[in-house]
């Protein structure tokens, strides 16, 4: 066991599922969405997906099953980009950021910047089509750090100056609750952090 590069975080009443994405077979989510409320209807079940699964009748499903919220890791808004990196398409992963909040769920979004291949103009597409929906929906900018097969001199992580260009242009193309993340992979000396300081302070 080791400590992940985003660090510690707050506890919460939220039984989350992350990594593993099998959304596409909801049976196993749904039964243990049933033994947590058993313990106490305080809790809320979220599951981390990356939408390949949220079909309208596995939304429907989740939604009857008392599932309360979703976080949705969109890895790219271009097919091309997106084919690229997960080898299939996203056209109905896109739509899932309007159907998940129409079904009555809870939404928060994720995007990752990834040098040369998701960057500012990706970002950008991805916060217009959340905004229209809701632009209060909370959207966090991860960093990118190169780990597993993904960890060679092709690949590294994104710059302060790339992450603030992007929090900017999805702050610009109309949303309001949006964060960055993985602040150590990013933020390398005292340069990096003031620049930080002074994005965020104009904010």
């Amino acid at each position: 066991m080791v400590l992940s590069p985003q660090g510690f975080g707050p506890a919460r009443n939220i039984v989350a599922f992350t990594g593993g994405d099998i959304l596409c077979r909801p049976e196993f989510y749904l039964q243990a969405t049933e033994k947590i409320k058993e313990v106490s209807m305080d809790y809320r079940v979220l599951l981390e997906t990356n939408g390949y699964g949220l079909t309208p009748k596995n939304l429907e499903t989740y939604a009857e099953g008392g599932v309360d919220s979703f976080w949705l890791d969109i890895k790219a808004y271009s097919e091309e980009t997106y084919r690229k990196l997960c080898g299939t398409t996203n056209e109905h992963i896109l739509s899932s950021v309007e159907n998940i909040v129409n079904h009555g769920f809870t939404l928060e979004v994720l995007t990752l910047y990834i040098p040369d291949f998701v960057e500012t103009d990706e970002h950008t597409r991805i916060a217009e089509l959340i905004a229209d929906t809701d632009s209060e929906i909370p959207t966090t900018l991860l960093a990118f750090f190169p780990c597993y097969k993904l960890l060679s001199p092709d690949y590294r992580s994104p710059t302060v100056r790339e992450m603030i260009e992007s929090y900017t242009a999805m702050r610009e193309a109309g949303l309001k609750n949006i964060r960055m993340g993985n602040f150590g992979v990013f933020v390398k000396n005292e340069e990096d952090r003031q620049l930080l300081n002074e994005c965020l302070s104009s904010v």
